[in-house]
C-alpha cells in the first residue's frame, strides 16, 4: 500500500511539471515582434512625453533609440523622453529575449513645434563712453530663429541681427533699445526707452561717495570720486577738515572741530569742468569719551573708533528723511526687531559714568524699548535702557539697575508736563547720563528730571549685548521700537548739560 501511494504522488509531480513545462515552452514560442505608443506625437519644444512598449511575445530586453530626445537611448519599457529642440525625429525600438529579437523604426513619429517668442535682453552698462563696447545679451524664450536689434538716439540709429551683439557706440547721446525676435510661429517687441547713455568723451558730471557721512573729533572720512564721463582732474574742497584742499581722485580726510560741514568737488577734463557741492554733508561730533556711534546713514555700521560689527533682526529701512531732510539717513523700525551688538568693552558701563544719546520720532501707542545695555536675564540684572509708553503713566523712562535694585526716571504728564510724551511724531533729542549715583534724563537739550540711587551706582553691564530697538530678556527679545531712530551715540564719560545742548545743535 505504502509503494503504491509513493508511484501515485510521483505521477502528480511529473504531470505537474509537464503541464509548466509546456507552458513555458507555448510562451517562448509566441514570436516577438516590437511595437510601442504614446498619448501624442506632437509637442513643443521642451515637452516630455511617455513612450510605451505594446510589443508581442516575452521580451526580456528593450533598446531604445531617440535622435533628438534626451535621453538620446533608454533601456526601460516605459522611458520618459524630453524633446528640446523642434523638428521630426524617427523612433526605434529593438526587443529580445534569449532566443531572439525585433526592430520597429517609425519615421517621423515625433513632431516637436516651437512655442510662442517672449522678447527679453539685457545690458552690460547703462552709461558708457564713446567708443566703449557694450554687450545686448539676448534673454528671449520661445525659441526664436531670428533676431533684430535697433539702437536709436534721434538720427542716430544702429542695427544688429546677431542674437547677442557687441555694439561699440561712436555717437554720445540716450539710447532707445528695441529687440524684435521671431520664429516660425511667432514674433514679439521689447522697448527699452532711454536706456542706454553714451557719454561725450569731453563731457563730465561730478559726483562723489563716502565710506561714512559721519564720524568723530580726530576720525576720517575716505571719499570715492564717483564722477561721470571723463575727469582727469579733481579740486576737492572740505569745509572744517585738518586739509581743506585736495587734489587726489580718492582722498582720505581727517576732521578735528565738531560740527556739520560741507564738502565740494569739481571734476574736470581739458575741455570741460563740472562741480558738486553738499551742504551739511559731513557730520562731526566731540570724540572726547566716545566709544561707539551710530549715524544710520543707510547702514548699522559702527562709525565711531570701536567699528563694532552690528546685526540688524527684523526689517530696517533706510528709506525716510532724518530730522534735517537728508534722505536714507535714518533707520526706520517697524516693530519687528532692532539691532544687536555683541558684547563689548565699548558698552560696558560697570559702575562708571556714561552718555547715551539719541534722536528717535514715533506716534506709536505701544510700549518700545529705544536702547538696551545687557539685561538678558530680565528684572534685576545688571542692565540699563531707554523706554517709551513702559505703562499707561510713564511716558519716557531711563533706568539703570541690578541684583540690588533699579533707580528709574519715570517721566509722566504729573511730574513732566508735556515734555514726558516723545512719541508725538517729531523728532526728539533724549539723552541719558549717569555721574556717580545720580541719572538725568534730557530731551530736547533740557534736563527733565533726575534721580540718585540710594545704594550708590548699580553695575549696570556683564557679558550681555547692546540693543537698539528692542529689549532682551530672559525669554528672547520682545518690546520692539515703531519708529525712526538716528545718531545714537555712546560716551563713556558723563557729558554736561552745555555738551549735550551743543550735541543736539549740530
Amino acid at each position: 500500500m505504502k509503494r503504491f501511494a509513493f508511484h501515485y504522488r510521483l505521477f502528480i509531480l511529473i504531470a505537474v511539471f509537464g503541464f509548466f513545462s509546456a507552458c513555458k515552452k507555448d510562451n517562448d514560442a509566441i514570436p516577438l515582434r516590437a511595437d510601442f505608443k504614446t498619448e501624442t506625437q506632437e509637442l513643443l519644444a521642451g515637452d516630455v512625453v511617455r513612450f510605451e512598449d505594446i510589443s508581442q511575445g516575452q521580451p526580456a530586453t528593450w533598446n531604445w533609440e531617440f535622435p533628438g530626445g534626451d535621453p538620446a537611448t533608454s533601456d526601460l519599457s516605459g522611458p520618459e523622453v524630453r524633446y528640446n529642440e523642434p523638428g521630426t525625429y524617427a523612433v526605434t525600438l529593438t526587443i529580445g529575449n534569449k532566443h531572439t529579437t525585433s526592430t520597429e523604426t517609425r519615421q517621423g513619429f515625433i513632431k516637436v513645434g516651437y512655442r510662442q517668442v517672449e522678447a527679453a535682453f539685457t545690458i552690460s552698462a547703462t552709461a558708457v563712453n564713446q567708443n566703449e563696447p557694450v554687450t545686448f545679451t539676448d534673454n528671449s524664450t520661445g525659441m526664436p530663429t531670428a533676431w533684430a536689434w535697433e539702437f536709436k538716439s534721434g538720427a542716430t540709429v544702429l542695427t544688429s541681427t546677431e542674437k547677442s551683439p557687441v555694439i561699440t557706440f561712436t555717437e554720445p547721446g540716450v539710447y532707445t533699445v528695441t529687440l524684435k525676435v521671431s520664429n516660425p510661429v511667432g514674433e514679439d517687441t521689447e522697448v527699452k526707452t532711454g536706456v542706454l547713455t553714451i557719454v561725450d568723451l569731453t563731457s563730465v558730471e561730478a559726483a562723489f561717495t563716502s565710506d561714512f557721512r559721519s564720524t568723530y573729533t580726530g576720525g576720517t572720512i575716505q571719499f570715492s570720486d564717483a564722477s561721470i564721463g571723463t575727469a582727469t582732474a579733481w579740486a576737492w574742497t572740505f569745509e572744517g577738515a585738518d586739509a581743506t584742499t585736495s587734489t587726489e581722485q580718492n582722498p582720505s580726510v581727517k576732521y578735528s572741530a565738531a560740527g556739520r560741514y560741507k564738502v565740494t568737488l569739481v571734476a574736470s577734463n581739458d575741455v570741460r569742468s563740472s562741480a558738486v557741492e553738499k551742504t551739511g554733508y559731513i557730520l562731526v561730533v566731540p570724540g572726547n569719551g566716545l566709544t561707539a556711534f551710530y549715524p544710520m546713514d543707510g547702514s548699522v555700521n559702527d562709525a565711531g573708533p570701536s567699528k563694532l560689527p552690528s546685526d540688524a533682526r527684523g526689517t530696517i529701512a533706510f528709506t525716510q528723511p532724518d530730522r534735517l531732510g537728508a534722505e536714507a539717513a535714518a533707520a526706520l523700525l517697524n516693530g519687528s526687531g532692532g539691532i544687536y551688538v555683541e558684547d563689548d568693552n565699548a558698552m560696558n558701563f560697570g559702575v562708571g559714568d556714561y552718555t547715551v544719546s539719541v534722536w528717535y520720532k514715533t506716534n506709536t501707542t505701544q510700549r518700545g524699548m529705544v536702547w538696551q545695555e545687557s539685561g538678558a536675564l530680565g528684572s534685576g540684572d545688571s542692565q540699563t535702557w531707554l523706554r517709551i509708553l513702559g505703562s499707561g503713566t510713564n511716558l519716557t523712562s531711563f533706568s539703570t539697575e541690578d541684583n540690588t535694585g533699579g533707580s528709574t526716571i519715570n517721566l509722566t504728564t504729573a511730574n513732566a508736563g508735556a515734555a514726558a510724551t516723545t512719541n508725538d511724531g517729531v523728532w526728539h533729542h533724549v539723552v541719558c547720563v549717569r555721574s556717580g549715583a545720580v541719572t538725568a534724563l534730557y530731551i530736547d537739550g533740557v534736563k527733565i528730571r533726575e534721580a540718585t540711587s540710594a545704594t550708590g551706582p548699580k553695575t549696570t553691564s556683564n557679558n550681555a549685548g547692546f540693543k537698539i530697538g528692542m529689549q532682551e530678556t530672559a525669554t528672547g527679545f520682545s518690546n520692539p521700537f515703531n519708529g525712526q531712530i538716528d545718531d545714537l551715540i555712546i560716551y563713556k564719560r558723563a557729558l554736561s548739560a552745555a555738551e549735550i545742548t551743543a550735541l543736539k545743535d549740530l
